[in-house]
This record gives structure tokens, C-alpha cells and sequence, in this order.
């Protein structure tokens, strides 16, 4: 075979795979599921179909979760699916493909989808987000407008000791709440050396010299902190007297 007959052959060859490859996107709800129910074997539906729902959809969480998240959500290609789950208020790639999955077991069990009712547990679900992190900046704001530079001032902090490494953390909303335990959390006590905020206002920061921990064995933030270190505390989340 001649080199220009291997090129066309070749070329030829790329084009028909690149089309039976290439996935068209799905503009809505529904053809997003009908495409799972064209797509899989009636063995994978079944055993989708078999399972309980949340059992279900948490299973497929990080395969095909992650496979609708990364072909139809995420980059720049067609956005119309997005734009579909925008227009009823649902931004986050995790929570689309959960609708995806959840939509598709009820349909496979002859179930009402209830969309309605899917976006709003994960419209309130973001919403308490939003109030616990609006809560917390104003929190930070009043801590960092009530003490001045040299202040000394007390910290808590709850203490991880998974893998039996102790780790001072902070909560993420909307779990933020946590009761101090003495025999197992963080004291610090210092002077405050600095203040500061990083682009906005309420993002606001003390800068403080250590001068006591209640157990030194702990880290803080997985940073090692002994007696004498200035150390930049975030406001925002950190219970403070």
C-alpha cells in the first residue's frame, strides 16, 4: 500500500472513531436518564435498580458520578445541561450528577422523581451553608473589632486525634458546633502581636505570640507550634475570650 493510501486509510480510520466515541451531551433531566437506560446492560440496570436508593447513588458517587461530572459538567463544551440545573437553582457538579442518579433508580423502580423535592433539600442544604458562614464572618468581625494589638486574649480549639496524631482543626459549616473537652482539646493563651484582613474585610486574621498551650504534644492546623512562636490565627470559625 502506497504512503498516500496509508495516510487516507488512516485518516479515515481516526474520523469513524472519534464518532462512535464522541458522547452527545444531554439538555435535560430526562435524556440524561434516558441515556443511562440506553447505555447500560440490563444486568448493570438491574443491579442499580435492585439496590436501595441512597445506597445506590452513594455507590456510583466516585464511577459514574465522576463520569457525569467530568463529560457533561465540567470544562467548556456544551453547557446547556448546566444551564438547565441552574435555571432550578442547582450549581454544584455533585449535586447535579445526584439528581442524574437518583432520577434514574426512581424511574428504573417506577418511582415519581420528585424533582421539585430534589432541589429543594439541596437548595436548603446550601442554604443553612450560607447562613453558618454569614454568621461566622459576623462573629469574626465583632472578636477582631473587641480586642487591639497586645491584647492577650484565650483560644479553643477542637483537637483531632485520628491515627493518634493530635491536630488542633477547625470546623467546616454547617457542622461548626462542638462542646470543649478538657481532657482532649486545645487551650491557647497569647498576646495578640498583629491584625489584619486579606482582600475582604471579614476575612480577618490575629497574629499571636504563644505564650501557653495546655498540651504541647498538639499541632495546630498540622503546623508544630511550641512556646515563644507567633502564630496567625483565621477569626472565622475560632471561639475566642
Amino acid at each position: 500500500m502506497t504512503l498516500s493510501r496509508l495516510t487516507v486509510f488512516f485518516s479515515c480510520l481516526l474520523i469513524l472513531t472519534s464518532c462512535k466515541t464522541q458522547v452527545k451531551l444531554p439538555k435535560n433531566l430526562d435524556e440524561a436518564v434516558l441515556y443511562f437506560q440506553q447505555q447500560w446492560t440490563q444486568a448493570e440496570l438491574d443491579n442499580f435498580k435492585k439496590k436501595p436508593e441512597r445506597e445506590a447513588v452513594i455507590g456510583l458517587h466516585r464511577g459514574t458520578g465522576m463520569w457525569i461530572r467530568n463529560n457533561w459538567v465540567y470544562g467548556d463544551r456544551d453547557t446547556t445541561l448546566r444551564n438547565y440545573f441552574k435555571k432550578l437553582g442547582i450549581y454544584a457538579p455533585d449535586d447535579i450528577s445526584s439528581i442524574i442518579l437518583t432520577s434514574l433508580h426512581r424511574t428504573l423502580n417506577k418511582k415519581d422523581i420528585e424533582l421539585d423535592k430534589q432541589v429543594e433539600f439541596y437548595k436548603a442544604y446550601w442554604q443553612q451553608i450560607i447562613d453558618c458562614n454569614q454568621k461566622r464572618k459576623e462573629n469574626a468581625v465583632f472578636n477582631y473589632n473587641k480586642f487591639k494589638v497586645g491584647d492577650n486574649i484565650t483560644l479553643y480549639m477542637p483537637v483531632d486525634t485520628a491515627d493518634n496524631y493530635r491536630n488542633a482543626v477547625l470546623y467546616d459549616c454547617p457542622t461548626t458546633e462542638w462542646t470543649f473537652d478538657e481532657g482532649k482539646d486545645l487551650i491557647i493563651k497569647g498576646t495578640i502581636t498583629k491584625k489584619y484582613f486579606i482582600n475582604d474585610t471579614a476575612n480577618v486574621f490575629f497574629s499571636v505570640r504563644v505564650i501557653y498551650m495546655n498540651r504541647k504534644d498538639t499541632d495546630i492546623l498540622m503546623t508544630k507550634t511550641k512556646l515563644g512562636d507567633k502564630k496567625d490565627f483565621s477569626l472565622t470559625g475560632l471561639k475566642i475570650e
